[in-house]
């Protein structure tokens, strides 16, 4: 089963807007959101597969190119899904 699977099936929701992804619990225990944390990068390349893509491209933006974070990730993005 996959983790957006157990997500549902225990009542939560997982939304993505561009690059921000964010789960609303919903009536998730405790014990299954700290699940949820702990495989929290899973969950994002599951949800969108170009995640680690974009993780790149943001990381060398904003450390080799001295762009501010929120820049860096935002112009990654619009490089990775080709806007």
């Amino acid at each position: 089963m996959s983790i957006i699977d157990r997500i549902r099936a225990n009542g939560g929701e997982v939304i993505r807007d561009q690059w921000r992804i964010s789960l609303r619990p919903g009536r998730m225990t405790l014990a299954a959101t700290a699940w949820v944390k702990d495989r929290w990068r899973e969950l994002c390349r599951e949800i969108w597969p170009e995640f680690d893509d974009w993780e790149e491209r943001a990381a060398i933006m904003e450390f080799d190119g001295g762009m501010s974070r929120d820049d860096a990730e935002a112009a990654a993005y619009r490089r990775v899904m080709g806007c």
